[in-house]
């Protein structure tokens, strides 16, 4: 049976560099998975009452999409030293409700970064890792996958957008680490944890 990796875009700009990054890291997935792509232009800011039996159709969806997949794949640019906010407001809709169980809860993701500079982007990967695991899920802790300068980096293979070789190695890479983590057990044991966790704040 073929399992999905979910791409989602930190960027909703229309010729975004991360957008374009998720379709050439789509291609590197192995036969046994498929992309799934989702475009977060259309998710609300989050508002708690608008959720539950009132949330907007697209968070619902987005919902169902995260819980499906075998496991997410991020591309987001870094603004102002941190994550974008429509990144933010994604994790936010999608850790609740946050108990007894959220589509995050073990929910393997890895992520890359493509900025204009020369020297950031990690902030934005690093924060993207610590609230998708606060919130339940387990992202790949290594390697970090951040392509600087990245204008400069994207190039045309007979008519296919691709990357500069390193880069592409590198996303790649990343993907592969994404997929390991997917076919292996820790997401079992982690949804096993939260469900302890739960447990024992009600008893």
């Amino acid at each position: 049976m073929t399992k999905s990796i979910l791409f989602l875009s930190g960027s909703l700009r229309a010729e975004s560099l991360n957008t374009r990054l998720t379709a050439i890291a789509a291609r590197t997935l192995p036969t046994a998975y498929e992309p799934d792509f989702f475009d977060l232009s259309d998710i609300p800011p989050y508002n708690a009452d608008h959720d539950g039996e009132h949330a907007p159709a697209s968070v619902v969806e987005l919902r169902r999409r995260i819980h499906n997949a075998a496991g997410v794949f991020w591309a987001t640019p870094e603004y102002n030293y941190a994550v974008p906010g429509v990144v933010k407001n994604v994790i936010d809709w999608a850790s609740r409700p946050i108990f007894p169980q959220n589509c995050l809860v073990g929910k393997p993701m890895n992520a890359a970064v493509a900025t204009i500079s020369a020297t950031n982007g990690v902030r934005s990967l690093s924060e993207l890792k610590r609230m998708w695991n606060t919130s339940g899920g387990l992202s790949a802790p290594l390697p970090d996958c951040v392509i600087t300068l990245a204008p400069t980096k994207f190039i045309d293979e007979g008519g296919i957008e691709s990357l500069e070789p390193l880069s592409l190695k590198m996303i790649t890479l990343a993907v592969a680490c994404l997929v390991r983590l997917c076919d292996s057990n820790a997401s079992e044991a982690l949804v096993e944890n939260w469900h302890s966790y739960v447990a024992a704040l009600s008893s």
